[in-house]
C-alpha cells in the first residue's frame, strides 16, 4: 500500500521525508511523481487537480492537509465510496489563534498609530477603547480554540453558530443571529466552513448590519467574501477595514484592487499551518487505520 501526497500549492518533501522515517515500509508518492498509482489507499491532498483520485483504483481514504474540506466536497470525483478525513493539529489552531489576536491586539492597542507617532518624533499617549467585542462567525474546532484564547487576554465575545454549544461564548443562530453578531462586533472573524450556504454570504447587507468602527478579518475561505461588495462598504465607511488571508483564487491576481486598497491588509494564505511533525502522526494514524480494516475485513 502507498500513500499519495498532492498538494499543489507548497513543497512536500520535508512532509514525505517524515512520512517516509515514521513509515519505512510504505511508499510515500509526491505528486505529479505518482509511479505506482494502483498502490495508493490513501490521498493528502491539498488544492488538488479535480477528479485527480480517479487515478487510483485501490484508493481508501482522503484526507485534507488542512482543517477544511470545502476542496474535497467540491470534487466531485471524490463521493462516499472513500472515507473523508481532515488535519485538525493543536500547532494549526495556536497559529491562527496567533495571527487573528496578532491583529486584534496590534489594532486595539494603537500600535500602527505609535509606529507613525515614532516616524514624526511624537510623544501622545492615545486611549484605549473598553474591551472590545471579538465575533465570529463559525465556532467549531479552529474557531472555539481562537475565541478561548480571546476570553484568556480578557476581550468578550459572540458567536454565530448553528446550536448553542458554547456557554461561555454568546451564541446566535439563523439570518437574524447573523444580524445580531455583526452588530455587537467590534473585530468580526470569519471562520465558517465554505458551503452553498456560506457562499458569498458576506455581502452588501451582512456588512450594513457592522458598526462603522467594525474590523473584519477573513481566516476562513476566500469564496465566503463577496469582494465587490467589500470594496463598496469599505470605500462608503459601512465597516473601517478587512484584514484578508484568504482569496477566491490564490495567489491573489496582482490587478485585483484589494492589492492597493487603503483599507485592506493582504496577508498569503498563512494565518495557519500545521507543524510538519504533527500533521505526518496524524497522516499515520488514518494509514493505519486503513491498514487495521482490511486487516480485519480478511479476518
Amino acid at each position: 500500500m502507498s500513500i499519495a501526497l498532492i498538494i499543489s500549492d507548497r513543497p512536500s518533501d520535508d512532509l514525505a521525508h517524515l512520512l517516509r522515517h515514521m513509515l519505512p515500509a510504505v511508499k510515500i508518492q509526491q505528486w505529479p511523481d505518482i509511479t505506482e498509482p494502483e498502490a495508493v489507499t490513501l490521498a493528502v491532498l491539498w488544492q488538488h487537480p479535480p477528479g485527480v483520485t480517479d487515478e487510483f483504483p485501490n484508493l481508501k481514504a482522503v484526507t485534507s492537509l488542512g482543517a477544511g474540506l470545502d476542496h474535497i466536497i467540491a470534487d466531485h470525483a471524490i463521493d462516499q465510496r472513500f472515507q473523508q478525513w481532515r488535519i485538525m493539529t493543536h500547532s494549526l489552531q495556536q497559529r491562527m489563534a496567533q495571527y487573528v489576536l496578532a491583529y486584534v491586539l496590534q489594532d486595539w492597542r494603537n500600535l500602527d498609530a505609535y509606529y507613525q507617532q515614532q516616524l514624526n518624533q511624537k510623544w501622545q499617549v492615545l486611549e484605549t477603547d473598553a474591551m472590545p467585542t471579538v465575533g465570529f462567525l463559525g465556532l467549531g474546532a479552529l474557531g472555539a480554540f481562537v475565541a478561548d484564547r480571546c476570553l484568556d487576554l480578557g476581550f468578550k465575545t459572540v458567536a454565530w453558530t448553528q446550536q448553542q454549544k458554547h456557554p461561555e461564548h454568546p451564541c446566535y443562530q439563523g439570518r437574524s443571529g447573523l444580524k445580531k453578531v455583526c452588530q455587537k462586533s467590534d473585530y468580526l472573524v470569519v471562520l465558517v466552513p465554505l458551503n452553498d450556504a456560506t457562499q458569498g454570504f458576506i455581502n452588501r447587507q451582512v456588512l450594513g448590519w457592522c458598526q462603522p468602527h467594525t474590523l473584519l478579518i477573513n481566516v476562513a475561505r476566500g469564496g465566503h467574501i463577496n469582494d465587490e461588495d467589500l470594496i463598496t462598504a469599505l470605500d462608503q465607511g459601512l465597516i473601517r477595514g478587512a484584514v484578508l488571508d484568504v482569496f477566491k483564487e490564490e495567489p491573489l491576481a496582482e490587478n485585483h484592487p484589494f492589492w492597493h486598497h487603503p483599507k485592506v491588509t493582504v496577508t498569503p494564505h498563512i494565518s495557519a499551518r500545521s507543524d510538519d511533525n504533527q500533521t505526518a502522526s496524524v497522516i499515520v494514524d488514518y494509514y493505519r487505520a486503513i491498514s487495521q480494516s482490511d486487516f480485519d475485513e480478511e479476518e
